[in-house]
């Protein structure tokens, strides 16, 4: 008696996913490989959209299209994904009464339902059909969990490198939008207004501000801000020495709880305004402080290496624009002295 080669299907999956398959011809072949080595009557693969939440059918082999689409109850054991494997070796033995309809008209005698997890989260299933009575070995059904988990995996890495690829492309958008305003403006105010708006939207944040110093005070007055409240922008003076003080050594720091963090000002006003992790980046011009870019949210998980890169990138910018405004400022200002000097009024005679 001959084995079953359990070992090809995934050297023919695996050669599709290397050469960059259309992902509906990879879950077709993976649904025919597990019907084909398992001589089953059909098979069929569905998967939770991470978006709708509900459950769509990624491929299927071998079955009407009726019996793929039929409505199911909510107690269908194919609407929901199953929490553990359903083996049902004779479905005349089966209490679901209305699965059982649905398949004797489908030709099926024995079915097999599993679970498909990714980092601990049941977010597909595989079934298993057969057109006579069975009981699937552990073998059989750890063979079609396998293969059909290599398809799952290819899907949801894909959507996570899609994601990842729209970010970066966001992020470049977003910094090239900067770099033009600041090329074509000297209107300070006007690319701060830019800056604040894209941080907000490419981090989606609730959201930024810009901060610039007072020398004469310390404290650090509101440039430009974006997605916060009158009242908290107002809640009153921010000390440079008291309020994220590290900024001003040229550090980038991430306050993690603004309830507990002793380095920042204004706890209360801050939780009123339903802020939960803060990150300050200093604006740095020939190694001095000049000022702060405060990017602001609610409850979400630690910024990212990522996220943290590209706000810096546009602090770097935001001083940029900030030190060719006042460099056009005082060569303004001295131009306007030296014709003072020259006893130049202006008039043309």
């Amino acid at each position: 008696m001959c084995s079953t080669d359990y070992l090809k299907p995934f050297v023919d999956v695996g050669r599709l996913l290397c050469e960059g398959a259309d992902r509906d011809y990879i879950m077709n072949t993976i649904v025919g490989k597990i019907a084909e080595t398992l001589g089953l009557k059909g098979c069929f693969v569905k998967m939770k959209d991470p978006v709708t939440k509900r459950i769509e059918l990624l491929a299927g082999f071998s079955l009407s299209e009726r019996f793929l689409r039929f409505e199911e109850t909510p107690s269908s054991v194919c609407s929901g994904l199953p929490e553990k494997t359903i083996c049902v070796a004779r479905i005349e033995d089966s209490e679901l009464n209305f699965e059982k309809e649905q398949m004797s008209k489908e030709g099926i005698q024995a079915f097999a339902v599993l679970p498909i997890e990714v980092e601990r989260e049941v977010i597909a299933m595989v079934a298993l059909f057969s057109g006579t009575p069975r009981e699937f070995t552990d073998a059989e059904l750890s063979f079609a969990e396998a293969l059909a988990d290599r398809g799952v995996l290819h899907i949801v890495w894909k959507r996570r490198m899609d994601a990842l690829i729209d970010h970066e492309r966001m992020y470049l958008r977003s910094f090239q939008e900067i770099s033009s305003a600041i090329n074509a403006s000297l209107n300070v105010g006007k690319v701060l207004e830019l800056i604040v708006t894209k941080v907000t939207e490419a981090l989606s944040i609730k959201g930024c501000v810009v901060r610039l110093l007072d020398p004469k005070t310390q404290d650090l007055y509101v440039a430009q801000s974006y997605g916060l409240s009158r009242e908290f922008i107002a809640k009153g003076p921010v000390d440079a020495q008291r309020s994220i003080a590290e900024n001003m050594a040229g550090r980038t720091v991430v306050i993690d709880d603004i309830l507990t963090d002793p380095r920042l000002q204004y706890h209360a006003a801050h939780a009123e305004e339903g802020i939960r992790k803060i990150l300050s980046i200093p604006l740095m011009v020939r190694g001095k402080f000049i000022g702060s870019l405060r990017i602001f949210t609610g409850e979400r998980e630690r910024f990212t290496e990522r996220e943290i890169n590209f706000a810096t990138s546009i602090a770097q910018q935001c001083a940029f624009a900030i030190e060719n405004a006042r460099m056009y400022q005082r060569l303004q200002h001295e131009y306007q002295q030296i014709l003072i000097d020259f006893g130049y009024d202006g008039s043309s005679n």
